[in-house]
């Protein structure tokens, strides 16, 4: 019985010290520079370790992470600001400061669609996940178009003396947001019904359901992957992640020192990655806000992005740079730890001979 009773609390024992191994840990896995200027937004546009990245010198480039090399070379005349792509259809979209939604063919590099947008810059854009719709946000308008004939089909109300600055779909196809000043608009996006349906069959309801005060003004707001939170965050330093549903703040972190653009949830929705124009990167468990890591990258974060898979994680920054980190399958690996194993087995030891 004595026999037993040391076996299972030998197992415990190496159980508690495989489960108290250190936590999430990003592996730098490589980085690629093809501009001086800022590299101002990166997404994976597969899982074999292609991504897409804009910069401010007015080019977007596809890059082969296995290889170390860019593939094409994309001129799109002006500053780039941000990117948007969905597998689906095979577009990248980008988003400029002249005004411009410009949409590209991602396997030639050949300009599908440019449309203007604005008069100002453009500073966010965003395509569903099926690629059927693209948002595209600037100054006091931001507008949702239709991705096969880029027909503007809904522009929300100006935003008073707030500019917007981010757009995003959710996950589910159910949402959508526009941040602007320090408020997030959150609206539904549902097929149109009755007349409306027989007459435009490919017709969209979009209505205002929810507005959420963040009371910092807002660069970056992001649905998750599984649609349940929104994560925000702007030049207050502040990163506040709130539900989706109702607006309820679930947790906040207000530790970062620079300003905030750069945010991402990784594909399960486990991981949230926020990046300052100071350089830190912070990964976090998404429901519970506890930080799994921290990395200090020397020069500030402009755009970060998932591949599809988890796999590998990318941040584009101020130097030009396009830094890749390989992520691990689990926030918490099992680390076995044999440093307090010979105390363990003493004291077993002992108790068998008592």
């Amino acid at each position: 019985m004595k026999s037993k009773i040391i076996t299972a609390l030998l197992f415990s024992a190496l159980l508690l010290s495989a489960c108290s191994g250190k936590k999430f840990s990003a592996d730098t896995y490589k980085e690629m520079r093809f501009a001086i200027l800022p590299a101002s937004s990166v997404v994976f546009v597969s899982d074999r370790g292609m991504l897409a990245a804009s910069y401010l010198d007015g080019t977007i480039r596809t890059l082969d992470t296995n290889t170390g090399k860019a593939v094409l070379k994309m001129p799109a005349g002006n500053p780039v600001e941000a990117l948007s792509y969905t597998g689906n259809t095979g577009i990248l979209i980008s988003a400029d400061r002249a005004g411009f939604v410009k949409l590209w063919e991602i396997i030639t590099g050949q300009l599908i669609k440019s449309i203007k947008h604005s008069d100002t810059a453009v500073f966010s854009c965003a395509a569903n996940p099926d690629g059927t719709l693209f948002a595209a946000a600037s100054g006091g308008k931001a507008a949702i178009y239709r991705a096969k004939n880029a027909v503007r089909i809904k522009e929300l109300n100006p935003a008073p003396n707030a500019p917007y600055r981010h757009v995003n779909f959710s996950a589910d196809k159910k949402r959508f947001l526009a941040a602007a000043g320090d408020t997030i608009n959150i609206f539904t996006v549902s097929k149109s019904t009755g007349l409306k349906k027989f007459f435009i069959p490919e017709s969209i309801d979009i209505k205002n359901e929810l507005s959420i005060k963040n009371n910092h003004a807002i660069n970056s707001a992001v649905f998750s992957g599984d649609s349940s939170l929104i994560a925000a965050a702007g030049d207050g330093g502040v990163l506040n992640v709130y539900r989706a549903e109702d607006g309820y703040k679930v947790w906040s972190d207000p530790s970062f020192s620079g300003a905030l653009r750069a945010l991402a949830f990784s594909p399960g929705s486990k991981y949230l990655a926020a990046g300052d124009n100071s350089g830190r990167l912070v990964f976090y468990s998404s429901k519970t806000g506890e930080k799994l890591a921290e990395l200090q990258v020397p020069s500030g974060i402009y755009g970060t992005a998932f591949s599809p898979s988890g796999k590998l994680f990318a941040a584009s920054t101020s130097t030009g740079v396009v830094k890749i980190w390989e992520t691990p399958k689990d926030a918490k690996k099992i680390v076995i730890d044999f440093s307090g194993l010979k105390t363990i087995l003493l004291s077993l030891l002992a108790a068998a001979v008592i």
